[in-house]
């Protein structure tokens, strides 16, 4: 499941954000605040911070999501367990102030977080020290826990599934347009990177329905032609490229000319002879013979 976590110094704008959601936000848990509305909330938890002054990044915040084929049968309540899991390897305790909004607005329903690092004594249970690491680790395990897919494991599937599509794409495409026209219609979408010494330099393949146009994060959705495999790079696709146009242009000139037909597609003859000598075969082995024959009439007659 893709996921991020990061400290930083917070103002209720953060809080603000995550509890509003355009309207759908769903908030399914709190612990350690009184109040409800963002501003409250922001002032209980600065307070709370300012007993430890000298951790100045003092809010874990992040999210998890999970991809649209499993979050859509996620039950909130399940979401909540995956994310409080993995807060509390990372060092979540039940002296800390949390929040949890659950995120509908967006193709993939997902859940945001906010942490005080400072408990409510005054001591910072959450290392900074490669938190995004440690947070990305403990979401893995709790979902091999949970018996959910991991973010690696949906990965390597997409990956798989990519590379398929994008061979089999390959071997009807005679250029870049009909590849990423192709690719479209079985449901990717291919971009294409260029650069003035060669060309067509690189593409970047992402499922249609991975793509989320409402959201305001700037990030590229998808997989690197060099993320999908190492066995098959952008020369190689271009090598492909030409060969399929130039067997198209082959062909072409053969179907006009009769005689070139012939000897550029010699499986045609090959067959013809295969079909004969079957013709051959199937012929019966047994010529009747005469008394055969009246015998057959002497039985009719009876």
């Amino acid at each position: 499941m893709n996921n991020s976590a990061t400290t930083r110094r917070i103002s209720k704008i953060a809080i603000e954000y995550n509890g509003n959601d355009k309207g759908t936000a769903e908030c399914i848990y709190s612990n350690n605040l009184l109040s409800t509305t963002p501003e409250e909330r922001f002032e209980e938890m600065k307070i709370v911070a300012e007993r430890n002054p000298n951790v100045k990044k003092w809010a874990l915040t992040g999210y998890i999501s999970p991809p649209r084929e499993i979050g859509d049968r996620l039950p909130n309540e399940e979401l909540k367990e995956l994310a409080l899991k993995s807060l509390k390897d990372v060092g979540l305790t039940e002296n800390n102030q949390v929040v949890l909004d659950v995120h509908n607005s967006t193709k993939q329903k997902h859940i945001h977080f906010i942490v005080n690092r400072i408990d409510v004594y005054g001591k910072c249970t959450v290392k900074s020290a490669n938190i995004g690491k440690r947070f990305g680790e403990s979401v893995r395990n709790v979902c091999k826990e949970m018996n959910l897919k991991t973010d690696v494991e949906i990965g390597k599937e997409k990956k798989q599934q990519m590379l398929k599509v994008l061979q089999n794409c390959l071997k009807v495409s005679r250029n870049f347009d009909d590849l990423v026209d192709y690719m479209r219609r079985c449901g990717y979408r291919v971009t294409l990177s260029q650069n003035v010494k060669e060309g067509i330099s690189g593409i970047r393949i992402v499922r249609l329905k991975d793509i989320n146009d409402h959201t305001q994060r700037q990030y590229h959705p998808g997989y690197k032609l060099s993320e999908i495999t190492s066995k098959l790079k952008i020369k190689d696709i271009k090598e492909i490229l030409n060969r399929n146009a130039e067997n198209h242009q082959s062909a072409i000139f053969s179907q006009s000319n009769p005689q070139t037909n012939e000897i550029k597609h010699p499986e045609k003859s090959a067959l013809r002879e295969i079909e004969s000598a079957m013709k051959e075969m199937l012929k019966p082995s047994y010529t009747p013979a005469a008394d055969d024959e009246l015998l057959r009439k002497r039985k009719r007659r009876r």
